[in-house]
């Protein structure tokens, strides 16, 4: 995983809990914590980190991800150039993902793995395929739900039951509204 993935859980850990926080995070996941955003680091670390934070704080590791998603979604586009952030609305932003985000981010991060989206439009429900080895469902739900807080617009989002399914592959349903979330 990326370094910059670990800066930002760290910038969420701090500024819901304060800087305490973070280290009593570490030392909780055995772990010290030095992470530069081109670095590449095991995924089980940050896997730890956010064990342990879903302890500290006694939310569950799933709420704890959709949590962090949330709310890094502003901060990992604040960290992209300023011509990927011009697509105006949540439902723009969500579809140019494979197309214009991710070959982005790994041109700025080589060995970037990143997940793939599938998208379909029914009507005004966006079914989103979500695949990834690292299978971070919620991480990604809060992402998303993060997408819409960037553009002031709310956006739902449903799990769809699995059924049959690959296992590097989750489904959501999505709807996108207008109004602050």
């Amino acid at each position: 995983m990326k370094g910059v993935v670990f800066n930002v859980v760290e910038e969420v850990v701090t500024e819901l809990h304060g800087g305490d926080a973070w280290d009593d995070v570490l030392v909780a996941a055995g772990l010290d914590g030095a992470y530069t955003a081109l670095g590449n680091y095991d995924d089980d670390e940050l896997l730890a980190i956010v064990d342990a934070a879903a302890t500290a704080t006694g939310i569950t590791v799933e709420e704890l991800w959709r949590t962090v998603g949330r709310l890094a979604l502003p901060k990992l586009v604040d960290r992209l150039p300023e011509s990927m952030k011009q697509t105006g609305d949540a439902k723009s932003f969500l579809l140019s993902v494979n197309d214009f985000i991710h070959p982005q981010v790994r041109a700025l991060y080589p060995e970037a793995r990143p997940p793939v989206f599938e998208f379909t439009e029914r009507g005004d429900e966006l079914l989103v395929v979500y695949r990834s080895t690292r299978r971070l469902d919620a991480l990604a739900e809060g992402l998303m739900v993060g997408c819409g807080d960037l553009f002031g617009e709310v956006v739902d989002v449903e799990a769809v039951p699995d059924c049959g399914r690959p296992d590097d592959e989750a489904t959501f349903s999505i709807r996108v509204g207008r109004g602050a979330p």
